[in-house]
C-alpha cells in the first residue's frame, strides 16, 4: 500500500512539473558550492537528489510558495538559512569523498563515496530513532514518546529513514535508565519492545538486568525464565537464571 501511495505521489509531482512554465536554466545564477558550469539537466538531477535524500520540497531552501509555478520562485535568493547550510553540506561531502575516502576501495575499480542520502535517509535532520525519541521523552514524557514511536513506525516502517530493528528501543531504554528517577519509563520502553518483537529474547534479559540492578530479584528471575521460553537452547541464559536462583 505504501509503495502504491509513493508511486501515485511521484506521478502527481511529474504532472505538476510538466505543467509548469519554468525551465531549468543552463546558466544558473548564484552558484557557489556546485560546479559553476553545471547545466539545467544536471542541476535538475542534483536538486531532485537533495529533496529525495532529505524528504523535503524545494521551499525548504528556496524562496517560493508550495504549489506555485517555479517561475514565481526566487531561486537566486539566499534569504533562507537552509540554503547556506546546504552549501556547507555540499562542501563537506566533497571533502569527505575527495580527501578522507579517496584511498578506500571496495575493489580495484570503485571507491567508497558518501552523499546526502548516506546520513539523511529521507529525513531533513539526520538523527537516529532512539535519539529522536529521547528528545521527545525529555520534553514530554513517556506517553508522548510511545505515541510518537507508534506513529513513526506506522509511517516509516519498511523504509530507510529510521531503524526499527529490535535493538533500537533497548538503546532508548538504556538512555532513559541512566536517570535513576526515570527507571519505570525505561521498563515501559522495554515492554514496548517486547510487544513489537515478542520473539526477541534479549528484551527479557534487558528487563532482568534492570530488575536485578533495582534489587527486584524475583522479577529478574521471571524475566530470565521468559527469555529461556523464547530461546530454550541458550545456555548462557540458563546459567544466568541458575545464578540468581542460587542467590549469587
Amino acid at each position: 500500500m505504501k509503495q502504491f501511495t509513493t508511486i501515485i505521489t511521484m506521478l502527481i509531482c511529474l504532472q505538476i512539473l510538466s505543467a509548469q512554465q519554468w525551465q531549468w536554466p543552463d546558466k544558473p545564477k548564484n552558484i557557489t558550492a556546485l560546479p559553476s558550469s553545471i547545466g539545467g539537466r544536471d542541476l535538475q538531477r542534483t536538486m531532485f537528489s537533495f529533496t529525495g535524500s532529505l524528504g523535503v520540497r524545494c521551499t525548504y531552501c528556496h524562496v517560493g510558495e508550495e504549489g506555485k509555478d517555479f517561475k514565481d520562485f526566487d531561486f537566486v535568493s539566499d534569504a533562507k538559512p537552509a540554503k547556506n547550510k546546504a552549501r556547507m553540506m555540499i562542501k563537506m561531502v566533497k571533502e569527505i569523498n575527495g580527501k578522507f575516502l579517496a584511498d578506500f576501495h571496495n575493489d580495484n575499480s570503485a571507491s567508497i563515496q558518501v552523499n546526502c542520502q548516506t546520513c539523511h535517509r529521507g529525513n531533513s535532520t539526520p538523527i537516529a530513532l532512539e535519539d529522536k525519541l529521547k528528545q521527545t521523552f525529555d520534553a514530554a514524557g513517556i506517553d508522548s514518546t510511545i505515541k510518537q514511536y507508534r506513529a513513526l513506525r506506522e509511517q516509516f516502517y519498511g523504509g530507510f529513514t529510521y531503524n526499527f530493528k529490535e535493538g533500537t528501543l533497548l538503546r532508548l531504554a538504556d538512555k532513559i535508565y541512566a536517570d535513576s528517577t526515570k527507571r519505570q519509563a525505561a521498563l515501559d520502553v522495554v515492554n514496548l519492545n517486547i510487544e513489537m518483537y515478542p520473539a526477541f529474547a534479549f528484551s527479557y534479559t534487558h528487563l532482568a538486568s534492570y530488575y536485578e540492578d533495582m534489587g527486584n530479584k524475583q522479577a529478574a528471575i521471571e524475566s530470565y525464565q521468559k527469555a529461556i521460553a523464547v530461546n530454550p537452547k541458550n545456555e548462557i541464559l540458563k546459567k544466568q537464571l541458575e545464578r540468581l536462583q542460587n542467590g549469587k
